[in-house]
């Protein structure tokens, strides 16, 4: 019985997916009047600057960041949290604690938004744009791995820093990629979740995403490097970070519920 719940579960995870990537599409709309003549105006130089920028994080980050992330969330409290509702899910599995995992995530993707949100509006005050980066990259991270803990998935290994990389390309990308992102995610997901042989390049993943979050923020950034209308990287950090949290949830319960499925039919 509790394979239907599961199931019930996993066609509204479908459904919602399917429902972002038609807004999303809404979204990736051509850009006209303004925004087209701020982005014609975007020297070359810029753009290779934001593509090294976000590529210079994600090395920093996951080389020798994680530490120092860990120390900003409360890494035992939410590992407990989850085995207590691991637990009860597996004494009586029913509707309402097979979303709390999902609750859960989204609290904290809200919490996440919000300070990333303001730590957006400060950088803009000052107008600065490329510094920003590192600091959003630490607060987009965050957000996944706080996620992944609610789920009770790794963060800190390779073949899952390849899968977070997937899953932020899935959540920024522009246009029909972000949907060859989201798939790429779930195959990737289901051969961790298998234990199944894996080839990946990290280094070349690490510039792919790169590029594809350096693009989705151009405009923003290079407006936030020019004057005080640089406030506008607040409204731009809740848009990514927003997105990342969706993405993310989205992405982590699908893999959560296929393997809770495969176990209930064990």
């Amino acid at each position: 019985m509790s394979g239907n719940y599961y199931d019930r579960q996993l066609n509204e995870v479908y459904f919602r997916e399917i429902e972002l990537f038609a807004n999303c599409a809404e979204e990736d709309a051509p850009t006209t009047g303004l925004m087209a003549k701020v982005e014609a105006r975007i020297p070359p130089k810029l753009v290779d600057s934001m593509d090294e920028a976000f590529y210079l994080a994600f090395q920093m980050l996951f080389e020798k960041g994680t530490r120092l992330l860990r120390l900003t969330f409360p890494e035992k409290r939410l590992r407990g949290e989850r085995f207590i509702r691991e637990y009860y899910l597996k004494q009586d599995p029913n509707e309402e604690r097979i979303l709390s995992f999902h609750n859960s995530a989204r609290t904290g993707g809200i919490v996440n938004t919000v300070l990333a949100t303001v730590e957006g509006f400060v950088m803009g005050l000052f107008g600065m744009g490329l510094p920003d980066i590192p600091v959003l990259m630490s607060l987009l991270l965050r957000t996944v791995y706080t996620t992944a803990l609610r789920y009770g998935y790794r963060f800190d290994n390779p073949r899952e820093r390849y899968y977070i990389l997937l899953v932020l390309s899935a959540a920024l990308a522009k246009d029909s990629e972000r949907k060859a992102y989201s798939d790429r995610a779930d195959q990737v997901g289901h051969a961790l979740d298998m234990d199944e042989p894996l080839r990946f390049d990290l280094e070349e993943q690490m510039r792919e995403t790169s590029k594809a979050l350096a693009r989705s923020m151009l405009v923003v950034k290079f407006i936030q490097t020019t004057s005080i209308i640089g406030v506008v990287g607040g409204v731009q950090n809740f848009s990514a970070s927003r997105k990342v949290a969706t993405m993310a949830n989205l992405k982590y319960q699908k893999r959560f519920l296929l393997r809770k499925k495969a176990e209930a039919q064990i």
